[in-house]
This record gives structure tokens, C-alpha cells and sequence, in this order.
């Protein structure tokens, strides 16, 4: 953009020495000079490499702009904030004309950063207006028929991988939305009032994405502990008082683990004991992204919440099961709760045997030999059981157990190889995953300038 300005501001000056040169050479020559003919002969020779500059310099810019997306009209008039913002608002990206408009939309932001502190007024106000649009390709009714045909299916499926990644990531190589962009336009500006601007979102938007979008900005702008206290007053609220939002993205339908990432960014740990009485969902499931939180901020404290949903027998899902089992016998052989846990799964012949694997892979998972030590004593505790390959399993993570606590190496893989794969099929049948995944996509309608739900209206 730079390079353009001062492109043009030399054609500018080069357009004026012409215009004063060919001024001078329409005067009339003093007739008492003898050097008037030479004069006249070297201005006009002057004025035709004058003429040869500008226009040189007229398809630099020519070309510049138009690797950039721009128009002569942007630089020699120079587009206004509300012009951008205007211009944005109405961006229609179809399969079509995507690139184009991409290099568009990038220059229309690169625009508003290079204006500074002027656009962080306009921004504002945009920002508070709660409105946005999606940067995303816009289809025609004949294209949405095509894609629900035999000859979409490809597409559709290439599609729902792209947006299941989307989902839960603060990265982009583009901004997939207006508000997205315009916050990655403020942390370019940077200084107070772009800080100011991005801490005002926090306390006013319901959309949990925007909140972390925003936890993450602050935070590489300024610091770790940036806006800490309003990231998490916003996060504390809106798990707690969640809000419906109107036609949903796929961003919106995983706001409560953008939400559970802001506590874990800051590292909270005072949203635990609300955290827990959300582990286990209505219908019995567990709900992985509080174990996600509960496991990775709140370690043993939540080790009673991991505990009780596992023992209370509401839970019965296998996946799930073996999830809490993980979350929670780490922390056997110094928690007296972990170690009623794991003495619970190994003993019960009705545990499925895989969970009790992913009770019996997390023994050796520490540094601590006295810990260890007690791992080995409440194994060797359990009582044998009817099914020969339990116990086959049980030796030989004591063997391992014991290895690693007299300093020895021991080959799991050559020990799990001599049992033969009989022993395995027989132990553990089946490699089907009974939990249900929901592989449908809800499309929604079309979602350009869909309101942002304000929290506390």
C-alpha cells in the first residue's frame, strides 16, 4: 500500500514538472537571446522524457493495483472508513469469483489498517451494531440442488471435514467472518483504543467463539493475563446462563468448548465446583469438553466429580466410561478416591475389559517410585479373576509396573506379541466403537448478517 502512495504521489509531481515545462515551451522566446532555438530543442526533448516517465509510472501503478485487487479509483480518491466498512458489509463470494473477491477483501482491510487510529472509531460502531457477515462462498439455488445429488456427495463430504476442523480452531489463514476480520485489523493497529475497542466485545457478545477470539488476541497483544478478568466473567456467564443463537454456525454449536478454552487459557479454577455438576449430561452421556476442563485445570480436585459420576452407575456408555477412567486413575496411588476407583474396575466382572485396559495403562504414568509402589500393592491386591485373560493382562502390566520401579527395561510390545492374537480376539472380541457420532450437517439458511445476540438483552 505504501509502495502505491508514493507511486502515485510521483506521477503526481511528474504530471506537474510537465505541465510547467510545456508551459514554458509555449512562451515566446526573447529575441535578443542566441540560445533561444537550443533552449526550445532541450525543453522539448526534456518534456518528451517527462511524458515517457509518467507514463511508466502510471502502469506501475496499473500493475501493482491489480495484483493487489484495487482499482485506480481506491488510490487516486482514496476510499473512507465507512466507504470499506460499506463495501464489506456487501461482499458476496461466490465459487465463482472467490479468488478475486478474497484478494478483495484483503485489500480492503490492509486499507483500514493502513489508516490507523481513524478506523478504530468506525470499527466500533460496527462492532457494536452486532451484526456479520461470513466470508464464505455463497451458493445459487441450482448449485445447492446439484450438491444434494449423487454427484454433490464428494463435495458435501470434503465440506463437513473442512467446517469439523473449523470448529474448534482460533487459527485462520482467512478471517471467516467481518467481526473476525475486523479484530484481526485492531490487533494490527495495536495502542490503546484498538485494546479498549476488543475489551468492549467481551462484556457485550453472546457468541461463546467471539469471547475466546478475542481472550486469545488481548492476550498476544498485551499478555498472559490480558482482559483475564472480563474473559472469564464472560465465559462464568454464559456457560452458566447459556444463550440461543439464531441460526447457528458451526462456530455457535461449539460455544461451550470456545468457553471452556477461555477458563483454560487463564487457567480458572474458580468455575470447578460449577464445572462438576455439568460432567454428566441428562441422558447419562459424559460431557468430554467439562472432563476436558475438570482434567486439565482442575486435576485431583475434581477427582470426587470423576469419581461419583463413575460410581453412581448413570453412566453406561463404554467410551465414556473408559474416559473417566483415564481422567481419574492417574492419580492412583496417592488419592485414597483413585485408588477405591481403580480397586472398583478391576474387581467388578461386570467392568468391560477394555475399560479396565485404560484403568491398567495409566499404572506405570509416573516418575514418583513410592507412587508406583503403591500402584503395584493395590494390584497385587486384586483377586484373580474367572476370565484367565484378566489375569493374564494384570501380570503383565505388574511386570512392567515392577520393571520400571527396579529401573529395567521391558518390551510391552514383545510381551503383548508372545500372548498371540488369538488371545487378544478372545480377550477383546470386536473393535466396534459404540459411541454415537452425529455425522449429519445442519446447513441453516442463509446466515449473511445474522444478528449477534447481546448478553443481558
Amino acid at each position: 500500500m505504501k509502495n502505491i502512495l508514493l507511486l502515485n504521489k510521483l506521477a503526481q509531481i511528474t504530471a506537474v514538472s510537465l505541465l510547467a515545462i510545456v508551459v514554458g515551451c509555449g512562451q515566446t522566446p526573447s529575441s535578443g537571446s542566441s540560445n533561444d532555438a537550443a533552449k526550445i530543442d532541450a525543453l522539448e526533448q526534456q518534456n518528451e522524457k517527462l511524458k515517457a516517465s509518467l507514463a511508466k509510472a502510471q502502469k506501475r501503478i496499473g500493475d501493482l493495483l491489480a495484483d493487489r485487487g484495487g482499482t485506480p479509483t481506491v488510490v487516486q480518491a482514496g476510499l473512507s472508513v465507512p466507504e470499506i466498512l460499506d463495501e464489506l458489509r456487501e461482499i458476496k463470494m461466490t465459487s465463482e469469483n472467490k479468488s478475486s473477491v478474497q484478494r478483495r477483501i484483503n485489500f480492503l482491510l490492509e486499507s483500514l489498517v493502513e489508516q490507523g487510529d481513524a478506523s478504530v472509531p468506525h470499527i466500533r460502531d460496527f462492532l457494536n451494531e452486532m451484526e456479520d457477515v461470513e466470508f464464505a462462498v455463497q451458493r445459487s439455488s441450482e448449485e445447492e440442488d446439484r450438491s444434494r445429488g449423487r454427484g454433490g456427495r464428494g463435495s458435501e463430504w470434503m465440506e463437513r471435514m473442512r467446517n469439523r476442523g473449523r470448529s474448534s480452531s482460533l487459527s485462520f489463514e482467512q478471517p471467516p467472518s467481518l467481526r473476525i476480520a475486523l479484530m484481526d485489523v485492531l490487533k494490527e493497529i495495536g495502542g490503546s483504543s484498538a485494546e479498549a475497542t476488543l475489551g468492549e466485545v467481551l462484556s457485550k457478545t453472546a457468541r461463546g467463539f467471539e469471547v475466546a477470539y478475542v481472550a486469545k488476541t488481548v492476550r498476544s497483544m498485551i499478555g498472559d493475563d490480558a482482559y483475564r478478568k472480563e474473559a472469564i466473567a464472560a465465559a462464568h456467564d454464559l456457560l452458566s446462563n447459556p444463550i440461543e443463537i439464531p441460526n447457528p454456525n458451526n462456530f455457535d454449536k461449539n460455544s461451550k468448548r470456545y468457553l471452556f478454552n477461555v477458563l483454560e487459557m487463564y487457567n480458572d479454577q474458580t468455575f470447578i465446583q460449577t464445572a462438576q455438576g455439568m460432567l454428566v449430561t441428562d441422558d447419562g452421556k459424559i460431557d468430554n469438553t467439562v472432563l476436558d476442563y475438570l482434567d486439565d485445570v482442575g486435576k485431583e480436585q475434581s477427582m470426587d466429580a470423576i469419581f461419583q459420576a463413575y460410581s453412581s452407575g448413570a453412566v453406561t456408555d463404554r467410551g465414556d466410561l473408559a474416559d473417566l477412567v483415564e481422567a481419574g486413575v492417574k492419580y492412583t496411588g496417592s488419592n485414597p478416591q483413585a485408588n477405591q476407583m481403580f480397586n472398583d474396575i478391576m474387581s467388578s466382572d461386570d467392568t468391560d475389559m477394555r475399560v479396565k485396559w485404560s484403568a491398567l495403562r495409566e499404572m506405570d504414568d509416573s516418575d514418583d517410585t513410592a507412587v508406583l509402589q503403591s500402584r503395584l500393592n493395590l494390584m497385587s491386591n486384586i483377586q484373580p479373576s474367572d476370565n484367565d485373560a484378566e489375569n493374564k493382562v494384570m501380570q503383565m502390566y505388574s511386570k512392567q509396573l515392577e520393571a520400571k520401579i527396579n529401573g529395567e527395561e521391558f518390551d510391552m510390545r514383545n510381551e503383548m506379541r508372545s500372548l498371540g492374537t488369538d488371545f487378544w480376539r478372545s480377550a477383546f472380541g470386536g473393535r466396534g466403537d459404540d459411541r454415537g457420532r452425529d455425522r449429519g450437517r445442519d446447513r441453516g439458511e442463509d446466515r449473511r448478517n445474522q444478528p449477534t445476540v447481546i448478553r443481558g438483552q
